[in-house]
């Protein structure tokens, strides 16, 4: 070890130790931190399994399915309609609104399905490529999978006692989302994603789950699916933080893009047609106002807000472009007057 490489105390202790028990230097002679992040990413995952052992629920056990609807009660929060308080929203009778609120809540349910799927192509992927198949990063990415899954199936339940059909994807969208996911980039790209549609379909569950006067059935399985993605989006946190550590600014600009794009492009995605004329709006008088009425406008924001304030702390989004990107999209993580972040 040269003299310009001894800085400190520990680094002279260091020295005289045997050289095949020095500590490994980067190239600028400073010690190496990798293992020091692999560490706390897995007492992270560590915790997260244990959490999860302590509050794992079961959508089959712990919502009474065999119990009767309540007459009512609505599907979803009338203040969650994407035309709340829209010229539409007024020309509605009240039975067109409560059916309304059922058909987007199964929506809101088959968009997450979808989102989720997509989810656990990524995440199976991180385990194939993970060095070691033992840690407790496999270990919990595996139980989120499961938790993943499991929500999905409470959902398909929940569509069930709605008697309604799920909102399918066309042929051409499915087969985009099961041929084009795979190939999204690993590392920071991957995580972004994976945070941004837990975030999306979080800020759904967490309004619903809060909501004392919906059907008793909807509450349980949106609390279920809350507590579960608590624990996701703090390790997803953590992961595109650790990744974001690990790239460029050239490679943080395409990234940031990228994201930014997905954002934006996440409340769109949600709307379907179907939903508005199957209870008797003309198609393109509900879509303009589901897109440009104040109920859209904070939904919009609520489905990205804690996303793109996460990704903005953590270096993303900084350049003229991407603001622009989600200024246009109405996602921008500024202070709006009346348009609060959370649904």
């Amino acid at each position: 070890m040269t003299p310009n490489l001894v800085r400190s105390e520990g680094d002279r202790m260091e020295a005289n130790r045997p050289p095949e028990t020095q500590r490994p230097l980067s190239a600028e002679g400073s010690r190496v931190r990798f293992r020091r992040r692999i560490t706390e990413r897995q007492k992270t995952a560590q915790r997260l399994l244990l959490a999860a052992a302590e509050e794992t629920y079961d959508g089959d056990l712990d919502v009474n399915w065999d119990a009767p609807l309540e007459e009512g009660r609505p599907w979803l929060p009338e203040r969650l309609s994407t035309v709340y308080g829209t010229d539409v929203w007024e020309s509605l009778s009240d039975e067109q609104r409560s059916d309304l609120g059922r058909r987007e809540l199964v929506n809101v349910l088959s968009f997450s399905i979808y989102a989720e799927s997509a989810l656990t192509m990524l995440m199976f992927r991180d385990v194939a490529e993970n060095t070691d198949l033992m840690d407790d990063f496999t270990r919990y990415t595996l139980k989120a999978i499961h938790e993943e899954s499991r929500n999905s199936f409470m959902f398909t339940r929940l569509i069930n006692k709605a008697e309604l059909d799920v909102y399918t994807l066309s042929p051409l969208r499915a087969r985009a989302l099961s041929s084009l996911t795979p190939l999204i980039p690993a590392g920071a790209t991957t995580a972004g994603v994976v945070l941004l549609a837990q975030e999306a379909v979080h800020s759904f569950a967490r309004a619903i789950a809060a909501d004392p006067t919906v059907q008793t059935h909807v509450r349980q399985v949106m609390r279920i699916h809350e507590i579960a993605d608590a624990r996701h989006l703090e390790f997803a946190r953590l992961e595109l933080a650790e990744a974001l550590k690990r790239v460029g600014p050239i490679r943080r600009v395409l990234i940031g893009h990228f994201l930014a794009f997905a954002a934006a492009r996440m409340y769109p995605m949600l709307l379907d047609s179907r939903v508005y004329t199957e209870v008797g709006l003309p198609e393109e008088a509900a879509m303009r106002a589901a897109k440009s009425g104040d109920a859209g406008v904070r939904t919009a924001r609520a489905m990205t807000h804690a996303f793109v304030r996460f990704a903005g702390s953590r270096g993303l989004f900084r350049t003229p472009t991407e603001k622009l990107i989600l200024r246009r999209a109405g996602v921008y993580a500024r202070p709006v007057p009346d348009h609060p972040n959370q649904l």
